[in-house]
């Protein structure tokens, strides 16, 4: 009998280079649906070779149980600033929603659904999360269809969650404001077997300090976040209302998932530690009656985003390739000295452009996430497992000539790999491997909108919580002005984006001349006050 298998989440991270504009919203199912057009040589196929499909058999790939989206540089940077990004948000989330809601017969070569009864036809997801701040959106989906190996066996991914919590953080200038920063949301699921342990996900959505010397500046970046990232009672958020889930195969009430039902919600959701009570959001969302009855107040504790059992960080990072010192291992293990000597940015450039994937694998010990993720003492991204790029033949996801041809790359940048998707568990049963298993990781090269290259991975979760599983290691603690950061840092954004935009107004659009008119104005004006006019 096969051991059951836990959810699958979907990454998915774009710096979008300010494409909602309003002019339209661009083909996403490529990227959130990345077994489209792909060859039985990819190492992901289409269908299982060999395996022809009837009408009465399973499709060779199931839509993701949770698909997490993030983007960067999401709309002209005066609307983000100014807050006014919600249209483009709504066309954004349609958008998403048509791409994934025909996965299964995306996937399948004869272009059909699933037989009905095996948990066939269109998907439904709800929207669980929906975090804006500045150029940052991060969307959260739960699907609402059981697992269909599980069919009939199992709730779904979205009827198990119980709690979400929503958080930002801007660390651009002055270390406030959101043209750089975080979002970041907090996603707590009843556990999948009846009186088990609630299992908490924590999504995060990061944009750091451009530019190859910043290194410095993007660490102390991701330590504001890890500091002023809170998710406290105020940052609950609403669930969405469902249909009750359809019966459990052998379900008969009080019998089965009496007590504590799924999730008992009762403090024993966490380990000791820092593992405190995580309850449930008093609202009425057509859940599961054994969910209902467990729901408890929500708790009042400001939880950190390292407060999880899994923690999924992804966006434009901004770490680069390093020149002029010396490489690491790609997986983080002690070498000999010597053995990655240190290269120059001309070597850089010239690999980059051969698009030659054996080429590529000789640039990733100098990745600068990797020298100061692993470094003697962790500089960045603590406890996170940081993929291997030559191993899933990641090509560089930037620079690229915006609009340009597909593979084209920029003269004026060093290429690399500043997109990155990264994960950390710390479920006991992953206590030897360190990491959850990686079912898929792609760039999409034909996305020649941005300078940068969409990225997408799977990934799986196991089927329920280790008991002796806790939350992960902390490396700082919260800043106890995390509020009155926040504060400060959404007031300048305010007023930069609305003088901005009240410029680009007077200047019909354009910035230069909205400067123009002000200094003829203020000539004019001055002129007029010393009675020379």
């Amino acid at each position: 009998m096969s051991m059951p298998t836990g959810l699958r989440v979907q990454l998915a991270s774009f710096n979008a280079n300010q494409m909602f504009d309003g002019t339209g919203v661009p083909d996403m199912r490529e990227w959130l649906v990345p077994t489209v057009n792909e060859s039985r040589r990819s190492g992901y196929m289409t269908t299982d070779e060999g395996r022809e499909l009837t009408a009465m058999s399973l499709g060779p790939r199931e839509a993701p149980d949770i698909y997490a989206v993030a983007f960067q540089e999401f709309a002209p940077l005066h609307k983000a600033l100014s807050g006014t990004v919600s249209q483009a948000r709504t066309q954004a989330d349609l958008a998403i929603r048509r791409s994934v809601r025909h996965h299964q017969s995306i996937v399948r070569d004869d272009k059909m659904y699933d037989p009905l009864e095996l948990g066939g036809g269109p998907e439904n997801y709800a929207k669980i999360a929906d975090i804006n701040h500045a150029g940052l959106v991060l969307f959260v989906y739960a699907r609402e269809r059981a697992p269909q190996r599980a069919h009939g066996t199992q709730i779904s991914a979205a009827h198990r969650v119980k709690e979400v919590r929503a958080s930002f953080v801007g660390t651009g200038l002055g270390m406030v404001m959101g043209n750089k920063g975080a979002v970041g949301a907090r996603v707590v699921l009843a556990s999948a077997v009846p009186g088990g342990r609630d299992e908490v996900l924590t999504f995060v959505g990061a944009h750091l300090a451009a530019h190859d010397h910043n290194v410095a500046r993007r660490n102390a970046e991701w330590r504001s976040i890890c500091e002023r990232m809170v998710f406290d009672l105020m940052s609950v958020q609403l669930l969405p209302v469902l249909q009750e889930p359809p019966s459990l195969a052998g379900d008969d009430g009080d019998e089965k998932h009496g007590g504590n039902g799924y999730g008992n919600g009762d403090g024993n959701g966490h380990g000791g530690g820092r593992g405190v009570h995580v309850a449930s959001v008093p609202t009425m969302r057509g859940c599961a009656p054994e969910m209902q009855s467990n729901a408890d107040a929500a708790d009042d504790n400001e939880y950190s985003l390292y407060d999880t059992h899994h923690l999924f960080v992804m966006g434009d990072l901004n770490y680069r390739v390093a020149t002029g010192v010396d490489g690491v291992s790609p997986r983080g293990q002690r070498t000999v000295p010597g053995k990655y000597p240190p290269i120059t940015k001309s070597d850089v450039h010239e690999v980059a452009r051969s698009f030659q994937s054996d080429r590529w694998a000789s640039l990733v010990p100098y990745d600068q996430l990797l020298l100061e993720r692993y470094a003697p003492t962790p500089r960045t991204l603590h406890g996170l497992h940081v993929p291997d790029m030559a191993q899933y033949g990641i090509p560089p996801t930037y620079k690229y000539k915006a609009r340009g041809e597909m593979e084209q790359l920029s003269k004026k940048r060093l290429p690399g790999w500043p997109d990155r998707l990264l994960w950390g568990t710390s479920d006991a049963s992953y206590a030897a491997s360190g990491t959850l298993r990686c079912e898929l990781y792609r760039s999409l090269m034909r996305y020649t909108s941005s300078d940068h290259k969409p990225i997408t991975a799977i990934v799986q979760l196991p089927h329920h919580l280790h008991p002796l599983s806790d939350f992960l290691p902390v490396p700082y603690a919260l800043h106890p002005n995390w509020r009155t950061w926040r504060l400060v840092g959404v007031v300048l954004d305010r007023l930069v984006g609305y003088a901005w935009s009240c410029l680009l107004l007077l200047g019909h659009g354009h910035l230069y001349v909205a400067v123009a008119e002000l200094l003829l104005l203020t000539t004019v004006g001055w002129y007029y006050v010393q009675g020379r006019w």
